[in-house]
């Protein structure tokens, strides 16, 4: 049984993130000091008017720095045979946990968007690594109904800038298959979020009506200066045991989820984290 695998396979490595309105962004689901709703790097996104952005991230674990969550986000993708990948504990995680997702909270997103998902990318390397990156080959356990996207990345992105979000970093070669769709943009691992939006407003700018970004880890640092965070990072690092059956879309069970109101717009925040 799929539940029971994830249980056993992820229960002691995976996190689930947390959804706590003043305690965790309601963007990124990172952790916040108490008197703001998002954090710095999100409002920061969100109040740019010349670019747009996602407004729902979906991360499906934190992965803190230094954990096996944090080191599977780099080995699942060393360089190595496919038939070598495909027995590498870290991909073989990472591919449970998007397979939990797929089967059990795909269609939630349908219900919190205005509109269904159609259409499905991933964030292109901007460091030009050459072949099927292994994100593309995870991504093939998501819904089949997500129909293929052709996201590029631009050549020659400084590396200073790789993390910016600008939308000049991807290029959407055919606008048509995204014009007025709501696409899914699955990423590996969301530091700050400026490679995702960047994707993000990429396709925004190319005609899609929404973007929603899937996240496989949400990486949270506890090695840094964090006196406005503690009390946050005290509640969503607790130790608990991962498990499929808290929905990443809506933070909680939906088991017997009523329909959530459709989104009609999306208001600049009043607060932000310093």
């Amino acid at each position: 049984m799929l539940q029971e695998m994830i249980r056993e396979r992820l229960g002691a490595i995976m996190t689930n993130p947390l959804q706590i309105p003043n305690v965790t962004c309601e963007v990124c689901t990172g952790p916040l000091a108490s008197q703001y709703t998002r954090c710095y790097r999100c409002n920061e996104d969100a109040r740019r008017g010349d670019v747009p952005v996602a407004r729902r991230v979906v991360p499906l674990t934190y992965a803190v720095v230094g954990t096996q969550a944090d080191r599977d986000m780099y080995r699942y993708k060393d360089p190595m045979p496919a038939a070598q990948r495909l027995r590498n504990p870290s991909y073989q995680r990472l591919l449970l946990l998007l397979l939990g997702f797929a089967q059990t909270h795909a269609s939630c997103l349908d219900i919190v968007a205005s509109k269904p998902v159609t259409g499905m990318t991933t964030v292109p390397s901007l460091r030009g690594r050459p072949g099927v990156h292994p994100l593309a080959v995870l991504a093939s356990v998501l819904p089949g109904h997500w129909a293929p996207v052709e996201l590029e990345a631009a050549v020659g992105i400084p590396e200073a800038q790789r993390r910016d979000l600008r939308p000049g970093h991807f290029i959407v070669p055919e606008p048509s298959t995204v014009t007025d769709k709501h696409i899914l943009v699955l990423e590996d691992t969301w530091v700050q979020g400026g490679h995702a939006q960047s994707a993000a407003s990429a396709l925004l700018l190319a005609g899609a009506s929404e973007v929603t970004i899937l996240v496989i880890a949400r990486r949270i640092r506890t090695d840094s200066p964090r006196s406005l965070t503690e009390a946050s990072m005290q509640q969503i690092l607790t130790d608990r045991e991962y498990s499929v059956s808290i929905c990443p879309v809506i933070g909680r069970s939906c088991r017997h989820w009523p329909p959530h109101p459709r989104p009609t717009s999306w208001a600049a925040p009043s607060g932000q984290e310093d």
